[in-house]
């Protein structure tokens, strides 16, 4: 029988180049920062220019320009022509600043406050601290508040993926039975609006803190549904605000430790209509890391940046009972998150 029979083994050589692509993941990181922050994007939005003339209208230096932006073309952000001209490849648009869904705040995120906290992963894994706390002497929240410009761009990327997963929400969750739903930290409003256009007959209370919410009243209102939705300022930790036969909490939960979290939920207990339903929307880790690589990789960005981390349905129906609630069932979606309904009685008794 020939030696080549049996199994086949991965060529060594192969694997050792993708790990070798894994490991140097810091320099894309770098490119697609300085391409973000120079706002490169747009200055070829109306067609390609040479690394002198970008270098003369940004006050760059033009030699180490141009070799950032062969970098940014090895990548297949942008083009070279052959007249040493460079230009937007379709991959590039989504680094321009008026793109809906752009993704020029995260990559200014990304480097300028991910890196660094998954820089001090270890830490996280000796002490089950925050990575981003033990980098930065303060806490992501906090960092945000003395950045309010890394605080917009983060708004501003979560209205974008709100906006993305509202029609699917709408879909998969029927919400016309309800009088008044409540978006617990529900940022700008994406996902509010979405539901109060969808269904006319429908108040919306939205809730966070003070410098979200005022932004948010000029996004209601762009919406079109200022008139029926409340932008009411406050700390979910302290209190929720009454009134609502529905809260929602859009990726909260997963940014907070059990204990933090299942204060959130007793406040949402306390505040709910007696007959009302808590939805919390996130992504479910599966048994095993094979079974959803994106899950396991998010839980470990909680671990990095904040107290939070990624739960099973058996984790999350444990601390929604500790709240008081019921977990009466788990909501696909044709996204990889979920919607948890929950109640505040048995599930029997609410005849779910």
């Amino acid at each position: 029988m020939s030696s080549t029979t049996g199994p086949r083994r991965p060529n060594p050589d192969t694997q050792r180049d993708v790990l070798s692509v894994l490991i140097n993941g810091y320099q894309t990181t770098a490119l697609l920062h300085v391409a973000a922050r120079l706002g490169l994007a747009d200055l070829l939005a109306d067609g390609p220019r040479s690394s002198s003339e970008l270098a003369q209208s940004l006050g760059a230096h033009g030699p180490s320009l141009r070799r950032i932006l062969r970098g940014l073309v090895a990548i297949g952000v942008f083009s070279e022509g052959r007249d040493g001209r460079f230009g937007l490849t379709p991959r590039g648009q989504w680094l321009r600043a008026e793109t809906p869904g752009s993704l020029r705040g995260t990559a200014i995120l990304a480097a300028e406050e991910y890196v660094g906290a998954w820089g001090g992963l270890l830490h996280s894994a000796m002490t089950g601290e925050p990575a981003f706390d033990h980098v930065f002497g303060m806490s992501l929240w906090q960092h945000r508040e003395q950045h309010p410009e890394l605080d917009a761009y983060f708004n501003a990327t979560l209205s974008n993926v709100t906006s993305r997963v509202a029609d699917v929400l709408l879909a998969a969750y029927d919400f016309s039975a309800f009088h008044t739903v409540l978006d617990v930290g529900g940022g700008q409003g994406a996902l509010l609006a979405a539901i109060l256009k969808a269904h006319p007959s429908l108040t919306g209370i939205l809730y966070d803190k003070p410098h979200v919410i005022a932004q948010a009243r000029s996004h209601l209102e762009e919406a079109g549904v200022a008139a029926r939705c409340q932008a009411v300022e406050g700390d979910f930790f302290d209190h929720v605000p009454e009134g609502a036969d529905a809260h929602i909490l859009k990726h909260v939960i997963h940014d907070w430790d059990d204990e933090r979290s299942i204060a959130i939920l007793r406040n949402c207990h306390s505040a709910l209509k007696e007959q009302g339903r808590l939805l919390i929307v996130e992504r479910l880790l599966p048994p095993r890391a094979e079974e959803g690589s994106i899950a396991m990789l998010r839980d470990v960005v909680m671990l990095a940046t904040t107290s939070g981390r990624e739960r099973s349905e058996a984790e999350f129906r444990d601390i929604v009972a500790a709240a008081g609630f019921t977990l009466a069932r788990v909501i696909p979606t044709r996204f990889p998150i979920v919607i948890i309904e929950c109640t505040r009685g048995e599930v029997g008794k609410e005849g779910t």
